[in-house]
């Protein structure tokens, strides 16, 4: 029986590692929402999905799905959020991750959160202010998700977000600014999203 290789933009939030060198990654992609794959022999020194498949990296992943789950087939890294960034950058990179593992619904395509997560992080290691970097990203997450809306409080910082795949979003020390004068109503809109979120 032959399986459908599908071939999508993704991003490693999470990798587990089981056995003696397996591993399950948890991946947000931009055609398949976020997956849940397994590589085999991953680990083993002669793997050449090991070096591809690393934690908070974009990459080009093949994947196939049979009766128990989705399967890495092939993988090539494209850029690393992570390694060469600043402590205070790999640091929101692991929080958002581990936020976006736990609340993104499975298997639902939302090429548009997947586009907020990879400019976001990419712009990152470039950013001052991380903590109104990470108010203004979550904002436009839960935003895609449904649990914000937009208004006149949030109008001015979702505008942007809805161009993301022509990566025109607005990330700027300007927008960042403006985060912090609203502060605390965009953290309390964020609070209540995860909690409608059940997270």
């Amino acid at each position: 029986m032959s399986y459908h290789i599908y071939t999508t933009d993704g991003i490693v939030l999470k990798r587990q590692n089981f056995g003696e060198s397996n591993s399950l990654f948890f991946i947000l992609t931009a055609d398949l929402g976020l997956i849940a794959a397994m590589a085999q022999a991953v680990r083993s020194h002669r793997s050449k999905l090991n070096s591809a498949l690393q934690e908070y990296s974009l990459v080009s992943v093949s994947c196939v799905k049979g009766k128990n789950g989705w399967k890495v087939t092939n993988a090539i890294s494209k850029e690393s959020f992570f390694f060469g960034a600043p402590l205070s950058a790999q640091k929101l990179v692991s929080q958002i991750s581990a936020v976006l593992v736990r609340m993104m619904p499975g298997e639902q395509k939302h090429r548009e959160v997947f586009s907020v997560v990879a400019n976001g992080f990419s712009e990152l290691k470039n950013v001052l202010t991380k903590g109104n970097f990470e108010i203004l990203m979550m904002l436009r997450i839960l935003y895609h998700l449904g649990y914000v809306e937009k208004n006149s409080q949030t109008e001015n910082f979702l505008q942007s977000a809805d161009n993301v795949d022509n990566e025109t979003a607005d990330w700027s020390e300007k927008i960042l600014k403006e985060v912090a004068s609203s502060k605390l109503e965009l953290v309390r809109l964020i609070n209540k999203g995860l909690e409608e979120s059940q997270l």
